[in-house]
């Protein structure tokens, strides 16, 4: 199986954006998300997913995490919290220990009632795309982006369905 291999060109380009909640005792449910920053890394999409690449142009591409041979985010040099209004200071203290202590290892594998919803990689442009082999061989090193249809002039799904009158 093929993936696109994003990389970001500039360093500091990188987020993993993260989107935690927990149901609640009282049958309430809290959540956090978090942007974790980092100097370098890569992102991957699937090659049958291609409908996913960005745009030419875009400012970020948008990364799964769960496929390709792995993020290898390194140096991490900013991480941002948001929390819902049920957290106290003390909590909010507590979790962003546990998190900066324990990083990926606590929040996939340690022992706490939080859920991963949603976790993926924004890339700021500029990027390189380049598809690859599973194995890391490049087949395609700097691939053409598709452009940014018109939505003045294009229907929105596809070229194949006229645009109804």
């Amino acid at each position: 199986m093929s993936v696109y291999l994003i990389k970001p060109l500039h360093k500091k380009s990188i987020c993993w954006c993260i989107e935690l909640f927990r149901d609640n005792a009282d049958g309430s449910t809290s959540w956090v998300n978090i942007e974790d920053h980092y100097r370098w890394g890569q992102g991957f999409v699937e090659a049958d997913m291609d409908i996913n690449l960005p745009y030419e142009g875009a400012t970020q591409a948008y990364a799964k995490t769960d496929f390709g041979w792995g993020s290898e985010l390194e140096d991490g040099v900013a991480c941002y919290f948001e929390y819902s209004d049920d957290f106290t200071d003390e909590q909010k203290e507590a979790f962003e220990t546990a998190y900066h202590e324990g990083g990926a290892g606590w929040l996939f594998d340690g022992e706490h009632d939080w859920q991963v919803e949603d976790d993926y990689l924004l890339i700021d442009a500029p990027y390189q795309v380049s598809l690859c082999e599973e194995d890391g061989t490049i087949i395609e090193e700097n691939v053409k982006l598709r452009a940014k249809p018109n939505p003045s002039t294009s229907w929105p799904f596809s070229e194949e369905f006229p645009k109804p009158e």
